[in-house]
């Protein structure tokens, strides 16, 4: 299967503590060991993932496991480009900065976190020496992340990195709604399939740091609870390996039908079936996020999933899309697909 990128999940802690974040209330604390995040990295990138994403939690506040899992990524002979994703928490000073990019050698992107949600923990100043020290290591890409709930904030958060208008990317999302923070339902969409885009972030399935693979970043929402029978869920790599895994992943219809649809294809399920559409009468979603892991956690929208993906017409379908999309065959070896191609984005 055609993966553009990994996202690897070193921790499941963060100080920080934004209110938005749906680690937020949670009461476990996940952590592998450095053997495994090493482990794991290198046979993600044996598959031929072009991309290794570290991710948390807060990858920072685990310093060590960061940088056994950069030093495995860097070390690949396939030379993956390697990110973290990161609030900026510990861009105190320009020296601090420096002192903690030289220790990561490879990195080739940071995504750097940063709203009116992050900026109550983390003042914008912190994120400035992040960036003017990656610039200054010579880090090729640099992504501010922005969250959102109101319109407005984009640009406030904006304003503040206008220097740098030049030198790094912007990306701008709706905020998921949690039980700490409600707000955003006011600029959310009704599940119609023309709200919402046919392709999403299943093309980056998570490493959760119990072993856990997931089919995106949505595998998070398991600090809170039990996402195996979920269609989100591909296996564990303390049971098997990262092959093993993707090998069961292709057969898994479910799966298949979520990457080749997407969010568009969950707002039809609501449309074609009278007990999904009772469910969520009047409801609406700030993505596609929202839309699908709300969808999938009912036990209506469950049973349609498998309704649809059990009529061998629909398998025939979904095959045929995945050809057209990805270029990749039902079954085919992982050495049978195709290479996937770096892009910039």
């Amino acid at each position: 299967m055609r993966f553009t990128s990994i996202l690897v999940s070193v921790t499941e802690i963060c100080t920080v503590g934004c209110r938005h974040c749906g680690f937020t209330g949670s009461t476990r604390d996940r952590q592998p060991t450095v053997d495994e995040i090493g482990r794991w990295v290198t046979q993600a990138c044996d598959s031929g993932i072009p991309e290794i994403i570290f991710t948390g939690g807060e990858p920072f506040q685990r310093f060590r496991m960061l940088k056994s899992g950069v030093r495995a990524a860097a070390g690949h002979p396939r030379k993956p480009r390697i990110s973290v994703f990161t609030s900026s928490f510990w861009g105190r000073s320009p020296a601090a900065v420096d002192k903690i990019l030289g220790q990561l050698p490879g990195l080739t992107r940071l995504y750097l976190s940063t709203d009116v949600y992050h900026q109550e923990r983390v003042p914008s100043q912190y994120v400035v020496n992040v960036i003017e020290g990656a610039i200054a290591r010579e880090i090729p890409e640099i992504s501010l992340c922005i969250t959102i709930a109101e319109d407005h904030e984009e640009e406030r958060i904006r304003s503040i990195y206008r220097r740098f208008e030049d030198r790094v990317r912007v990306h701008v999302d709706r905020v998921i709604p949690t039980p700490f923070i409600n707000t955003a339902q006011q600029t959310g969409l009704p599940p119609v399939p023309e709200n919402f885009a046919a392709s999403c972030y299943l093309d980056t399935p998570l490493i959760n740091p119990n072993g856990d693979l997931s089919a995106c970043h949505i595998g998070k929402a398991g600090a809170y609870v039990r996402l195996s029978d979920l269609a989100y869920f591909l296996g564990n790599l303390h049971e098997k390996s990262f092959q093993e895994i993707l090998a069961d992943a292709d057969r898994n219809y479910e799966y298949q039908f979520l990457r080749v649809y997407g969010p568009q294809g969950v707002a039809r399920m609501v449309a074609s079936s009278p007990a999904v559409r009772k469910l969520f009468k009047g409801t609406t979603f700030t993505n596609g996020c929202d839309l699908c892991y709300k969808l999938l956690r009912s036990l209506d929208g469950r049973a349609r999933l498998r309704e649809i993906v059990a009529d061998p017409f629909q398998r025939e379908l979904i095959d045929a899309m995945r050809l057209v999309r990805f270029g990749e065959r039902a079954g085919a070896s992982p050495a049978d697909a195709p290479q996937p191609v770096r892009s910039g984005i």
